[in-house]
């Protein structure tokens, strides 16, 4: 929690809204003694897979986790993975951590992946990719979908769906626009944990088996192969239901905050905004700025917290071994102007209606 008036996360004030369900949830998982492996995680999983329209959902102990195992299930070491020069760096260090090889694509004006320069990177070499739904926005999964395919049917998509959960596209969920797809419960999500936790959907069964076999350590294939412990507590799935009831009420409170913030702000600050027909699930408010810095300032002076949310593009980071990294124009020009307002349902209308007053005036 920062000094903030306006702080940039509102998990204290949703714990404070729930803090009787959440307690009593927890209390009686714990008097159960069933902690691990429960009727919560296995009723989280398919209330996660029954929104997303999979077949099926794995929980796992966070998003990145999810990454790294999907990975190693679908791949052999070695192999090259397409990814956007632009996301958290946990997209990066699944792909390393996989033992495979991270291959870069510059972005669009938005920050998601270029769609107009992916045929120009993608070649036979390239045996997955994994894009990413930044700021709870969907790319244009069509047209991904027909690249792709032209390009090598045999490649897996993966949608890394950490922000875009309650996204959808044309009528279809985020967490079902890939082979498989990847949910994260980290605090800082729309659906958020107070740990972290994640989730793996796919409609593959096989899939489904070898991915349940890798988080409990080879079981439950009478350890034929090897895994690890990667589980979600029943604590984590309990409470995170309880939160499930809600989540469409705070997705329209987000909705509602991010058209207030479009409508006041767009005469001042370009705003990152979804494609047509994508409803955006809303995990950050991104605008862009030529003048950030001094904007973030002000706004700091104000009691609001705001967040740069990457500062650089993943080749830039030594972990990456690449270069030049400049070729990735627009991933670049995204990092230099881009600053993240506060978007959570908790926020009250006059504390939305100043932090716009505060650009306004700044900018005026």
């Amino acid at each position: 929690m920062t000094g903030s008036q306006i702080p940039f996360f509102g998990i204290s004030r949703q714990y404070r809204d729930l803090k009787e369900e959440i307690l009593d949830v927890t209390d009686t998982v714990y008097r159960s003694g069933q902690v691990l492996d429960g009727a919560y995680t296995r009723a989280f999983e398919q209330a996660i897979a029954r929104r997303c329209d999979r077949k099926f959902a794995v929980a796992v102990n966070s998003g990145t986790t999810g990454l790294i195992l999907t990975l190693q299930s679908l791949l052999p070491p070695d192999s090259n993975v397409l990814i956007p020069a632009l996301s958290y760096v946990a997209t990066l260090n699944s792909v390393i951590y996989s033992q495979c090889h991270p291959r870069f694509c510059d972005t669009d004006h938005n920050g998601l992946i270029d769609l107009e320069t992916l045929d120009y990177v993608f070649n036979g070499e390239i045996s997955a990719i994994m894009y990413a739904n930044l700021w709870g926005h969907c790319v244009d999964y069509d047209r991904f979908a027909v690249i792709s395919d032209f390009f090598n049917h045999d490649v897996f998509t993966i949608e890394d769906a950490a922000q875009s959960f309650g996204a959808r596209y044309r009528g279809r969920p985020s967490g079902s626009l890939g082979y498989a797809s990847v949910l994260s419960f980290d605090p800082t999500k729309n659906l958020n944990n107070y740990g972290s936790g994640g989730m793996i959907l796919t409609d593959s069964p096989l899939l489904f088996e070898d991915l349940q076999n890798l988080r409990s350590n080879g079981r439950p294939g009478d350890f034929h192969q090897m895994g690890t412990n990667v589980k979600m507590s029943e604590s984590d799935c309990a409470q995170l239901l309880i939160k499930l009831k809600y989540f469409d009420r705070w997705q329209t409170r987000r909705t509602q905050i991010a058209e207030y913030y479009t409508e006041r702000l767009s005469n001042y600050v370009d705003v990152v905004l979804p494609d047509p027909g994508v409803t955006s699930a809303w995990s950050k408010f991104v605008v862009k700025c030529s003048e950030r810095h001094a904007l973030q300032a002000a706004l700091n002076r104000s009691g609001i917290e705001t967040r740069i949310t990457y500062n650089k593009t993943l080749p830039e980071y030594p972990i990456a071994g690449f270069g030049p990294w400049s070729e990735y124009r627009e991933a670049i020009a995204f990092t230099r102007e881009c600053l993240s307002l506060p978007i959570y349902p908790e926020l009250a209308d006059y504390e939305v209606e100043m932090i716009c007053d505060v650009i306004e005036q700044y900018l005026s």
